[in-house]
């Protein structure tokens, strides 16, 4: 089952640089606010029909990663505004209330147009 789904609408200056680190910061347009323009992935923007669990898969396009660990105010903050702090360090207990952790082998990049979509395990 699809649980959220949105399309990648624009790139902050500095948010490529956080892929070495294997991070991407998503807020929707409307809701972020301008000190985090330059770093995050802004996207269009989507309902998040259940929580994401650990188990479950998220794709950027077609490249698919396992979720790890989810913070426990991650699912209300995309809820709220779209903003989850995606980490891709395979950590089973997430550090920060915000964060999703993933698991997967492909390289970490994101386009413009790229649709980011979540499914239950």
């Amino acid at each position: 089952m699809k649980k959220y789904e949105v399309t990648v609408t624009a790139i902050g200056e500095m948010a490529q640089k956080f892929f070495s680190q294997k991070i991407i910061v998503l807020f929707t347009k409307k809701e972020m606010p301008m000190e985090m323009k330059d770093i995050s992935i802004m996207h269009s923007g989507g309902e998040l029909l259940e929580d994401i669990k650990p188990g479950d898969r998220l794709y950027i396009e077609d490249r698919g990663y396992t979720v790890t660990a989810v913070g426990e105010k991650a699912n209300d903050n995309i809820r709220l505004m779209g903003h989850v702090c995606l980490k891709f360090d395979e950590k089973p207990t997430s550090e920060m209330p915000g964060d999703i952790h993933l698991k997967g082998t492909e390289p970490l990049t994101v386009e413009l147009g790229e649709k980011i979509t979540i499914e239950s395990a």
